[in-house]
């Protein structure tokens, strides 16, 4: 017999003796076998969820659906679309098709005051759509930081 050989026969504490396992051990391993392999389902899950990417705004009513959850005190949008050869704003980025202007407008909870105002440049109205509520979605994410490191500024 072979060191390895003679290594699993210790390590199994038969020595070499046919020992019976009563049946209610393999019961149990099963079951804990099974218990850990739901649990890495649910961890899997939760994990799925945690770390899952918004779904693409594919069109303007989705993009009010989504604004208006992220803007709860109201937004306004603009849009301007320029053609072939059409004069562009200074500040509109170099590009071979036509561009897409998208000013939108975050409300404050005081009537008519603008909490936030940006401009996003895009090749269609779908990415510019897409870009104003990304935009959205990052501020609300820095609201969120800066709230909480300014409650552990005080508690500190």
């Amino acid at each position: 017999m072979s060191a390895a050989g003679v290594a699993l026969v210790l390590a199994s504490g038969v020595q070499g003796v046919h020992a019976h396992v009563p049946p209610y051990e393999t019961l149990v391993i099963a079951l804990l076998i099974l218990a850990m392999a739901l649990a890495c389902v649910f961890i899997f899950r939760y994990l799925r969820r945690f770390h899952r990417r918004h779904r693409p705004v594919a069109d303007q009513w989705q993009a009010l659906h989504v604004m208006g959850e992220l803007c709860p005190n109201g937004w306004q949008a603009h849009i301007t679309l320029y053609g072939w050869g059409a004069p562009v704003p200074e500040d509109a980025p170099p590009a071979r098709a036509p561009l897409v202007e998208l000013e939108w407008k975050e409300f404050a909870e005081e009537e008519g005051q603008v909490a936030v105002a940006r401009r996003v440049w895009a090749p269609t109205i779908g990415d510019a759509l897409q870009t104003m509520v990304e935009d959205r979605r990052t501020d609300i994410a820095l609201e969120q930081i800066e709230q909480a490191a300014r409650e552990d500024w005080e508690q500190d």
